[in-house]
Order: structure tokens, then C-alpha cells, then sequence
């Protein structure tokens, strides 16, 4: 019996992690709206909601932003992203993931940038730690550190 319930778990394993491999590339998708405006539209099936609140970390400039809620979330970056005329981002081919029960952590680096409205090229690549929660049968981000590299 315990063999099975190994090959079950290592199954179960496998699905999790293509879940959450595909959410982290949804992500990025949304972090990319390329020459159109950025509004968000889709972190609300990838962000925990609700009473299930993320906590978010972010160095921007000199500051650390710490966010609460994925309102907070898009308060936060779409006013600043109105700044670019053209923006994307891709994920390195360094994700990790590690599951573990209804708890998962993955690890990763993005590069990318765009254009700022001024006709300034930017470049950015950030160092991520993504905290994912099995709610309601769903994989969500509840927790996001991302920190320039």
C-alpha cells in the first residue's frame, strides 16, 4: 500500500507543480501587456482575494513597498506603469518549484522592460520568491518578495 500512496503523492506532486508552472508564465503574461495599457486583468485568478490576504514586498527605487491586498497590488503599479508605452517581461529558465502539502514555494528571475513614455529604454531583471496556497482546491500567490538583481 505504501508504494501506491508514493506514486499517488509523486502524481499529485507533478500536476501541482504544472499548475503553478502555469500560473507563474500567467503572471509574467499579465506582467506583459507589451504596447497596451496595464491594468491587472487577470492577477485576480492568480493572487489570493479576499479574507485570504497576500502580503507583498517589492523594492521599488530606494523604498520597500509592502503590499496587503491585491487592490493595494494594482493601486500601486498601474499608476506606475502608466509611465511605459511599452513594457514585457519573461521568466529565466530558473524556476524552481517545491510543493508540499497545500502549501508551495517557487524561485525564479525575470528579465524585461520596455519603454518609458519619454522614449527611455529600460532594462530590469528582479530575483522572485512566490509563497502559493491551495485554496479551495485553487493554487493562489499569497505571498510575493521581489528584489532587483
Amino acid at each position: 500500500g505504501d508504494l501506491i500512496m508514493k506514486t499517488i503523492d509523486k502524481n499529485t506532486v507533478a500536476q501541482d507543480e504544472i499548475q503553478i508552472r502555469q500560473l507563474t508564465k500567467k503572471w509574467a503574461d499579465v506582467w506583459s501587456p507589451k504596447d497596451k495599457t496595464f491594468t491587472g486583468e487577470g492577477f485576480e485568478k492568480i493572487f489570493a482575494t479576499g479574507e485570504n490576504e497576500i502580503l507583498v514586498f517589492d523594492n521599488f527605487g530606494d523604498s520597500v513597498v509592502v503590499l496587503r491586498s491585491l487592490q493595494e497590488y494594482l493601486n500601486t503599479w498601474v499608476p506606475v506603469m502608466q509611465n511605459f508605452s511599452y513594457w514585457e517581461i519573461e521568466i529565466e529558465d530558473n524556476l524552481e518549484i517545491s510543493v508540499d502539502g497545500d502549501l508551495a514555494v517557487t524561485t525564479f528571475s525575470w528579465v524585461g522592460g520596455g519603454k518609458s513614455k519619454d522614449g527611455e529604454d529600460v532594462k530590469v531583471r528582479q530575483y522572485g520568491t512566490h509563497t502559493w496556497k491551495r485554496l479551495n482546491h485553487e493554487w493562489r500567490l499569497v505571498h510575493e518578495h521581489l528584489t532587483v538583481g
